[in-house]
């Protein structure tokens, strides 16, 4: 079987999406399937990730004139779109063309690529839809004034309408959803079949884990957080939540974790708010960091905690329950089922459901055994088993 796949975003930007497309292709690749990539090219001058050179799919650089950093242009975006359309018609009209395409990450892909000419050529066409614009979009902080919250709420309607325009211009035999929250957005949208198929670890990650025999603390309870700082992940409750905890008699250190130019003075709100608390040396914030550090991040944590309201899917708490680690967090992506693996809590996000559950886990010794807990997460979230999921889909479409 040859798989045509095409990705707004790869490596060496960092993000979930990027890690699921190298991983969804390495495992499928692991299946049988011939696969080449398309991407936004040309490839970063100097730039080599560790194996990829040895990849077990093709790579294809698309030059559509993207920055070396930062977030490319509308222009610079639908460039590559339009390079993409053009090679995958091409692609199907070959003797030796593709058996199915899957777009693997790109919104902007989806509006512009013809797929009634690839289907009608032959060539069944997949999508991996992460999230549902508006979803993940919020870019005011909470503490905003009512005339920017009133145009971020007319900003967020036009952009669900922009989204849901991409998704209906072309028909799809399949889209794939990575949790249940994303379906539900995604099936009044579409007419295409939506089904849901969870994904696996950070393999580069958890190789750099040393995760300890017991995760119950020794000296005061240490907390993480992982994810970039946008308002839809609610690291702004976090001051409180920890002000709550020191208020019941809670030891603690609390680690926050991720990219923190996302959102334009969202970062130094949170931080300022840690300060007016008198919380600086309980809570402390990093930006992106290293494979290597964050994996000592997750190494000496106790518990982990996600209080986000919207995810695609939170590979970052899949990874903290795949290394023993109890997760605490709320409604959103596949977080219920991660949290229902790890151990954990299911709660609102809110600085006292957060803060409570937080202290009853600890009150009430609920430490279970971390190699127990990550074999059994194991066996229920693999990349493996998510690969398996999907080459059946691709039987099935190509029959």
């Amino acid at each position: 079987m040859k798989l045509l796949a095409i990705s707004e975003h790869y490596f060496p930007r960092v993000g979930g999406t990027v890690n699921y497309v190298h991983e969804t292709l390495c495992a499928v690749a692991a299946l049988g399937v011939e696969a080449e990539l398309l991407i936004p090219g040309p490839p970063p001058v100097g730039w080599q990730y560790q194996g990829i050179s040895e990849a077990p799919y093709a790579i294809t650089w698309i030059d559509a004139g993207y920055p070396a950093t930062g977030d490319p242009s509308r222009e610079q975006r639908y460039e590559f779109c339009r390079q993409v359309d053009v090679l995958a018609a091409e692609r199907a009209s070959n003797a030796n063309r593709p058996s199915v395409l899957h777009v693997l990450f790109g919104l902007f892909v989806m509006e512009v690529l013809d797929t009634s000419r690839l289907r009608a050529a032959g060539v069944p066409c997949v999508s991996t839809v992460h999230n549902v614009p508006p979803m993940e979009c919020r870019q005011t902080k909470p503490n905003a004034t009512l005339p920017t919250r009133i145009r971020e709420e007319l900003r967020l309607k036009a952009v669900g309408l922009k989204n849901r325009s991409r998704l209906r211009k072309s028909r799809y035999d399949l889209h794939i959803v990575p949790s249940e929250q994303v379906k539900r957005f995604l099936e009044p949208v579409v007419k295409d079949p939506v089904t849901v198929i969870g994904h696996g670890l950070t393999t580069d990650l958890q190789s750099l884990m040393t995760p300890p025999n017991t995760r119950r603390p020794e000296g005061s309870l240490r907390l993480l957080t992982v994810g970039g700082y946008m308002p839809h992940k609610r690291q702004h409750i976090i001051p409180e939540t920890a002000a709550r905890l020191l208020q019941d008699g809670i030891d603690f250190d609390w680690e926050i974790v991720g990219p923190s130019e996302r959102v334009r003075g969202y970062f130094d709100s949170i931080k300022a708010d840690i300060h007016a608390r008198g919380l600086k040396d309980r809570v402390i914030l990093h930006d992106s960091v290293p494979f290597q550090e964050l994996g000592s991040l997750y190494d000496r944590a106790n518990i982990y905690v996600q209080p986000s309201i919207e995810e695609g899917f939170c590979l970052t708490a899949l990874d903290a329950a795949a290394a023993g680690l109890p997760v605490i967090g709320c409604h959103a992506g596949a977080l219920p089922d991660i949290i229902a693996s790890s151990g954990g809590a299911l709660v609102e996000s809110s600085p006292m459901p957060l803060s409570i559950a937080i202290s009853d886990f600890v009150r009430n010794n609920r430490w279970q055994d971390p190699a127990a807990q990550s074999k059994y997460v194991m066996s229920q979230f693999s990349w493996s088993r998510a690969a398996s999921e999907l080459r059946s889909h691709y039987d099935r479409l190509t029959a």
